[in-house]
């Protein structure tokens, strides 16, 4: 059974904190892996993920008790 992003979205807005960064740590391999075999390597895509990284703790660390989906929410305001 496929999800819709809507439906995922939701689910990821659903977790606390520390699931959404177990998440992330769970996706980030697979998605660099899928990133980089499609592409050349570029050092600027390895410090860009670096970089998707830094910000994940940092979100994580600030969060308050928010998700992770609030907590950027909160940023774009």
């Amino acid at each position: 059974m496929a999800a819709s992003l809507k439906e995922v979205e939701a689910m990821v807005g659903a977790l606390g904190p520390s699931d959404q960064v177990r998440l992330l740590e769970f996706l980030l391999p697979r998605l660099t892996e899928a990133v980089m075999s499609g592409a050349p390597a570029q050092v600027d895509a390895v410090a860009a993920w670096q970089e998707f990284r830094r910000v994940g703790e940092r979100l994580a660390a600030t969060s308050n008790g928010q998700s992770i989906t609030q907590s950027v929410t909160d940023m774009r305001r």
